[in-house]
């Protein structure tokens, strides 16, 4: 009898441990697919802008550093940035050229840990009462990237507090499960630039 209820244990418990997600529930997440958040400055007029620049690099920042971040992803994420801006009416100058946007772009990734129990002994006590137990303690991570495309006022700088007011931010954000593929990252460029059509000028 005492060799079943072990085998019992143990089936319960690799059945829980299998059954249980590795990530956090669906109210607290984001889907593997990418989410593309925008928010803009309601106070601007964008007509009032005409020209650009736009950083050179894609900036990874970690806890202790800023890198930038190469490789095809990221140039073709700056090409994607530029292409959007410049359909809207935007032309693209050297940073030296006194533009009235700056545009730089940061990536992000953030991995979360956590822990969960199942006490056994809370169920099964009534067989072997002065058995002693300790419930095992399982960890479970998931890790989210995030691109953050920050569109900054260079013609209008808040002197008084010593910065330039951001006009414009996309994030694009998602659960690091699989592989985004180059399409995907630019697919949400896009459709960070679909969500702002107030981001536009006609001036001349």
């Amino acid at each position: 009898m005492k060799s079943m209820l072990v085998f019992l244990f143990l089936g319960i418990g690799t059945f829980l441990t299998l059954s249980c997600s590795k990530y956090p529930p669906s109210s607290e997440r984001l889907l593997e697919d990418l989410a593309v958040l925008t928010k803009y400055d309601t106070k601007v007029n964008f007509n009032n802008y005409k020209t650009y620049s736009i950083a050179s690099n894609v900036i990874q920042v970690t806890d202790d550093s800023k890198e930038p971040l190469t490789g095809e992803t990221a140039v073709a994420a700056l090409a994607e940035i530029d292409q959007n801006m410049q359909s809207r009416g935007f032309v693209k100058v050297a940073g030296n050229a006194n533009p009235d946007l700056g545009i730089q772009v940061f990536y992000f990734e953030n991995t979360t840990v956590y822990t969960y129990y199942y006490d056994y002994w809370g169920w099964y006590g009534y067989y072997y009462p002065y058995y002693p137990y300790s419930p095992p303690v399982y960890y479970a991570s998931y890790t989210t990237g995030m691109a953050n495309i920050e569109l900054v006022d260079l013609k209008n700088p808040d002197t008084l507090n010593q910065r330039t007011p951001i006009r414009w931010n996309a994030f694009i954000r998602g659960l690091l499960t699989g592989s985004h593929s180059t399409s995907d990252i630019t697919g949400s460029i896009d459709q960070a630039f679909i969500q702002t059509p107030q981001l536009q000028t006609s001036a001349k």
